[in-house]
């Protein structure tokens, strides 16, 4: 592909996006428990509006409703419901952010189709009080104002809003699209490069997913437990001449790019 020349007046960030909007819940997981619906916990999706516990990649491609922008992302993409006192509180909206943390971003690849990966343990259950890692926060005016009775949430003022950021591996083995775990295939890069077991280094996707909801003293659960559960599963279906484009337009040339993919 030949890339789109860059404005004098672009940010030079290499980073694209899908701007996505809840599309609905299910007790299925089509990655970790393919064919079994009601098999997991309580999922919030995102993206593809078909996706349940037998979606496949070319279940995917095949249904065009998605709740992304850009409607050429027909990817899956799904987080443990969030529970207040009980209820749920969905999302009021999820960025999906394809980025590179390489000091280096031009060798970076598009995902193949079918690519999955999930980040984050949905089996881990331990305290996050303030100044932890796996932190929710509060974005907006007042910013956070105390923390659960627990300590292990932020309150947020009535003006902001109950937000996380959930980063995915950088780097893959160029050989699997899954694996067993979901996670072997992947991993994230310490040395400012791709190398060995990981050659290739894919775009760097996080999730920053904003609630519409400032808390209580009471605090939040997950579908999976403690907030340190927390958990995101990809599932790509983009189009893939959309896809590479905007690799090689926004990442490779370390362009910042909206969810149209232009500058």
């Amino acid at each position: 592909m030949t890339p789109a020349p860059v404005p004098a007046n672009a940010v030079r960030v290499p980073e694209f996006n899908a701007t996505c909007t809840y599309s609905h819940s299910k007790p299925d997981d089509p990655i970790v428990a393919p064919g079994l619906p009601g098999a997991s916990h309580m999922h919030s999706f995102f993206g593809n509006k078909s996706t349940d516990a037998f979606t496949t990649t070319q279940s995917l491609l095949s249904n065009t409703g998605t709740t992304c922008t850009p409607a050429k992302d027909l990817s899956a993409y799904w987080i443990p419901t969030l529970y207040e006192r009980g209820k749920a509180v969905e999302p009021d909206g999820m960025i999906v952010y394809y980025g590179s943390r390489l000091p280096d971003p031009t060798a970076t690849v598009p995902f193949p189709q079918g690519f999955r990966m999930i980040a984050g343990n949905a089996k881990l259950q331990v305290a996050t009080p303030a100044g932890s890692p796996n932190q929710f926060w509060c974005a907006g005016p007042g910013g956070e104002t105390g923390r659960s009775a627990d300590g292990n949430w932020p309150r947020c003022a009535s003006t902001a809003k109950l937000v996380y950021q959930l980063v995915f591996p950088d780097c893959w083995d160029g050989k699997h699209l899954d694996s067993p775990d979901h996670k072997s295939h992947v991993a994230f890069t310490y040395d400012g490069k791709c190398s060995g077991a990981y050659p290739v280094a894919i775009p760097s996707v996080s999730f920053v997913i904003s609630y519409p909801t400032s808390g209580s003293a009471d605090g939040f659960s997950l579908a999976s437990g403690m907030a340190s559960s927390i958990h995101g599963d990809f599932f790509n279906a983009w189009d893939s001449a959309a896809l590479g484009q905007r690799v090689k337009d926004c990442i490779v040339q370390s362009a910042k790019c909206n969810s149209a993919g232009t500058f």
